[in-house]
């Protein structure tokens, strides 16, 4: 699940959320009501196999059936949970952090920093304490209820976002680090089966701006953190210590606001999203830095804003999907992030959502790592997707919808005649079907009536061959 930006795009409230189904070849992409507006600050947690159990926006948490939590209001309480909660929290991104209860299965621990305004000397947003909650899914007939709320482990100066976990060399308990604010300092906090500490604060390196985002290595042996004003921070990581080490500092050329850095399914290449430029760099190099490629240049695309490079995370189809700093509605995709250079496929904009999004990639860390043993590599993050088909694959089509408001009917029309048949499917604010009609294989443009549906506000899908092509909102001024 991951969120849209109503505050930026419209008037209307939040309600809308994107849901990515990776259980289904091709993905699926379909918009859930969520009751809540997801902004930058967001976590998904699923189970084993795929099925939805709670998410967040830093403000509230809420259940698989998409309502509040028992018990999960009021997270990150303060003035600026105050503020924000109506648009959903800003703490950065990768501010939200969910985990298993190394100790109890049906338990899952909930990271999230707390962020204040200071006044003086002058305006400035401060993150100030990470908190824990501990959510318990099986309480309240399955609805999942949260036990521990909003307990302080620590309460430093910290940057903004950029929680990171890893695996334990045990394979069973989990490291967590957040930097320091504006500093070389690194919190690693240990969760086990007797709860969250923190550990150590290691200084090394050099001190870096807050923002921007940071990874683990799939493998758990290396650590970076970037932002576009001051570059890559490389590190190698102690699974079993939890240590940092081996400092490297990469230039990145970035004169936007973008920064996003990802590692391959096979930890061999790191990705960096600089704005309008996409670099990949070789970590079995000899010299990581001259390593660098140049694997993606924007294309200028707008959707409705500018659709440039920035959050980058490792899916479960083991293809890198990243965000643009704008609110728009598309994902770029990075196919075979395995190979090397311009063989790692990039595709700009590959992905149409239902809706625009508000800089809402949830982060998720490698949860298949398994124990560190000496001589074995670790097991694959993620399954890779070998499409079977040997039809020729649907075109690119584009759709358009109007007239909206709708004035008792409105048109679906496609750039070209469709070789397949499709469908459109209206959704009121619950997310129930009122209208669902195919559109024939032949015929480019198609007209739906919508006469008898009341007047108000809907959602549409526009569908080819189960793929959204075309998703957003319809006002039906003309009916009951």
């Amino acid at each position: 699940m991951f969120g849209y930006d109503s505050n930026a795009t419209s008037g209307y409230p939040g309600i809308e959320g994107v849901k990515i189904d990776f259980n289904i070849l091709p993905p699926s992409i379909e918009y859930e009501v969520t009751n809540m507006n997801i902004f930058v600050s967001n976590a998904t947690i699923s189970d084993s196999v795929g099925n939805l159990l709670f998410y967040t926006n830093g403000c509230f948490i809420a259940g698989k059936d998409h309502e509040l939590m028992e018990n999960g209001d009021n997270i990150n309480p303060g003035e600026v949970h105050d503020i924000q909660c109506e648009y959903g929290y800003t703490a950065g991104t990768q501010s939200c952090l969910i985990l298993p209860n190394p100790g109890n299965s049906n338990q899952y621990y909930f990271f999230h920093k707390h962020i204040i305004y200071e006044y003086e000397p002058e305006f400035d947003v401060i993150t100030d304490i990470i908190y824990y909650s501990l959510i318990d899914v099986s309480l309240n007939e399955g609805k999942g209820s949260v036990i521990e709320k909003n307990i302080p482990i620590v309460h430093e100066p910290l940057t903004y976002g950029q929680l990171a976990a890893v695996k334990h060399a045990n394979g069973q308990d989990w490291w967590i680090i957040s930097p320091g604010h504006e500093n070389n300092k690194y919190y690693c906090l240990l969760l086990s089966s007797q709860g969250s500490q923190l550990v150590h604060v290691q200084e090394i390196g050099g001190a870096i701006l807050d923002g921007g985002q940071a990874n683990f290595s799939p493998d758990g042996k290396k650590y970076v953190r970037y932002n576009s004003l001051d570059g890559l921070f490389l590190f190698d990581f102690d699974r079993q210590s939890g240590q940092l080490d081996s400092f490297q500092h990469i230039p990145i050329k970035n004169e936007g606001l973008a920064d996003g850095v990802t590692f391959s399914p096979n930890s061999r290449f790191l990705y960096v999203s600089a704005e309008d430029s996409l670099y990949q760099f070789d970590m079995n190099a000899p010299n990581i830095i001259n390593s660098e490629a140049l694997v993606g240049v924007f294309d200028g695309y707008q959707s409705p804003f500018s659709t440039n490079f920035h959050d980058a995370q490792l899916a479960p189809d083991c293809k890198i999907y990243i965000n643009s700093f704008a609110t728009v509605d598309v994902l770029h995709v990075i196919h075979n992030p395995d190979e090397p250079g311009l063989a790692c496929n990039f595709e700009q904009h590959a992905v149409q959502l239902p809706f625009n999004h508000g800089r809402s990639l949830p982060y998720f860390p490698n949860y298949r790592l398994g124990p560190l043993v000496e001589g074995e590599d670790p097991p694959p993050p993620c399954e890779p997707v070998v499409s079977t088909k040997e039809e020729e694959p649907p075109s690119r089509q584009k759709a358009y919808v109007f007239p909206n408001p709708a004035p008792g009917y409105f048109k679906v029309v496609f750039e070209e005649a469709l070789r397949r048949p499709g469908r459109v499917v209206l959704y009121n604010g619950l997310g129930q079907a009122v209208l669902e009609e195919a559109l024939g294989a032949g015929s480019r443009e198609f007209r739906l009536e919508v006469g008898d549906v009341p007047r108000g506000l809907y959602f549409y899908s526009v569908l080819l061959e189960g793929a959204l092509v075309k998703g957003g909102k319809l006002v039906v001024v003309c009916g009951w």
